[in-house]
């Protein structure tokens, strides 16, 4: 390699590392920081950007034409009440969608620290495909929480350190991402069947 190459290598590895370190950096800082929410005037709910569980990026916009049913919690769930709760909602819009094509289950984790793009996959695809679980960094959780109206809150757990809370209530936003009601968590599959017929307005 002549002294001319040399120079020129060495210059365009600078230009990378220096891009790398840009690239890196202005992560760390969206990921904390995160976008401004937008209620679109909604009296609970909105917009949301979260690392879904494929390592991409996902948005109410993403979901947009589709029926959304959100649930705050976390793979490790305040006594383990997030399964059942996923569980049953999904048996239930398999009753009132049963193309499987006009709803999605948004599992939003309140712990990024121990819920990895891989957790949040492999614990979605145990329960079942409608759930698309996400998580975010502490900052825009706190604030999604705020705009969908519950909190973030850690429980102390014998076995997990301590473990997260789940929402009381599936927040549902229409096809056009409007508000239109709440699905109380901790009913069973036929009870939230109804409650979906009422608000989707499904005979």
């Amino acid at each position: 390699m002549t002294p001319k190459e040399k120079r020129f290598a060495v210059i365009a590895a600078g230009i990378l590392a220096v891009a790398g370190v840009a690239s890196y950096v202005g992560t760390r800082v969206a990921l904390h920081y995160g976008p401004t929410l937008n209620t679109y005037g909604n009296e609970v709910g909105g917009s949301f950007r979260l690392m879904d569980s494929t390592t991409g990026t996902m948005t109410d916009q993403t979901f947009r034409g589709r029926w959304m049913v959100v649930l705050f919690g976390a793979t490790h769930c305040a006594e383990d009440a997030c399964t059942p709760a996923l569980t049953n909602m999904s048996a239930a819009l398999d009753r009132v969608d049963p193309g499987k094509r006009k709803a999605v289950i948004i599992f939003v984790s309140l712990d990024p620290d121990r819920d990895d793009a891989e957790r949040l996959r492999l614990y979605g695809q145990s329960i079942s495909p409608r759930v698309v679980a996400g998580t975010a960094a502490p900052g825009p959780l706190e604030d999604l929480a705020k705009e969908y109206h519950t909190t973030v809150e850690k429980r102390p757990d014998p076995e997990w350190t301590y473990a997260m809370q789940m929402s009381p209530r599936f927040v549902v936003m229409n096809p056009d991402t409007r508000y239109v009601g709440t699905v109380d968590a901790n009913l069973s599959a036929d009870d939230m069947t109804e409650a979906l017929k009422k608000i989707m307005k499904q005979p």
